[in-house]
């Protein structure tokens, strides 16, 4: 028996090798039925495939977080197919890193969108299923850049900045209904899109950026799924409203 067992979750940005497609694999080897989303279709129906050979049940819905047309459909398409929603986890997720001098208003402007927007329109449409299903968990991924910043994240920080506050007032507001909202802060996990960020040599920087952590190595996606497994299970009930590090250290110091 599952711990998520007869339990629906939502997880956004679920189209690769990544910390997404890790939390819904997560969620369906624990017994629950998982909705993954994403843009890309083929990666989509990868995670799709993916879980369904692993014994789980999947379902992939094109999305894109930032149009609230999607998040319509997604809840809809979710709660027609599977009868309820517990779970939502906002894991889609865009970052910029370069110096302030060349950053532009659109870059903070795309930012906003994925990183904040996308998240407030998830909670928001999620909500009232969530109340209706008796309670449930949001869990909104962040970064320990959202914490404590780094040179060349200005835009990335500030917008992740902003959605620790939407994490506070969703738990503040949820308690009353039974809605835990937390925030899940991942350090540097190794996934499909670390080179997209730190360039196509990301692999030789690789040993440079593990001396870097505490714990002397880069995480993997798992390493987040795990934990969002059990923030959504009954073991963390009493956990809502946390920044939630999974970091190898790296955000002690």
């Amino acid at each position: 028996m599952g711990a998520l067992d007869g339990k629906v979750a939502i997880v956004t940005g679920t189209t690769a090798a990544s910390i997404g497609r890790a939390c819904a694999m997560g969620f369906a080897m624990a017994g629950a039925k998982v909705v993954v989303t994403g843009r890309t279709v083929a990666g989509g129906e990868e995670t799709e495939t993916l879980i369904r050979d692993a014994g789980g049940d999947a379902l992939f819905v094109r999305q894109d977080v930032t149009v609230e047309e999607d998040w319509e459909r997604v809840i809809k398409t979710t709660v027609d197919t599977y009868g309820r929603l517990d779970f939502l986890v906002n894991n889609a997720g865009e970052a910029i890193v370069k110096p302030v001098e060349e950053l532009t208003r659109d870059d903070l402007i795309f930012l906003r969108l994925v990183d904040l927007d996308g998240p407030f329109l998830g909670m928001k449409h999620a909500w009232p299923h969530l109340v209706a299903a008796g309670g449930g968990v949001i869990l909104n991924m962040s970064s320990i850049v959202g914490q404590k910043t780094n040179p060349r994240s200005t835009a990335y920080g500030a917008i992740k900045g902003a959605q620790l506050g939407l994490t506070r007032t969703g738990a503040l507001e949820g308690a009353a209904v039974n809605i835990r909202v937390n925030s899940v802060h991942p350090g540097m996990i190794w996934t499909a899109g670390v080179p997209d960020v730190l360039g196509p040599d990301a692999e030789k920087k690789k040993p440079m950026l593990a001396a870097r952590i505490p714990w002397g190595e880069t995480g993997e996606p798992h390493h987040v799924g795990d934990p969002v497994v059990y923030l959504c299970s009954d073991a963390g009930k009493y956990i809502t409203g946390i920044e939630f590090n999974i970091d190898g250290g790296a955000g002690a110091g």
